[in-house]
């Protein structure tokens, strides 16, 4: 499971960016920890990042 974890963290900070990797790994220690707050946040961080500005 860790490695499915790092290759899915892998992709994407090289699709995204390193903001969206740390909104990823936010969002994983928040379910685990069941943190909403935690959790609200990396999903902010990682959502972000795929809307962009446009083309």
């Amino acid at each position: 499971m860790p490695l499915i974890t790092l290759l899915a963290e892998q992709y994407v900070q090289l699709r995204y960016g390193f903001v969206a990797a740390l909104g990823l790994a936010l969002l994983a220690v928040g379910i685990k920890a069941e943190n909403a707050a935690c959790a609200g946040i990396g999903s902010f961080l990682l959502i972000a990042p795929a809307v962009g500005t446009g083309p």
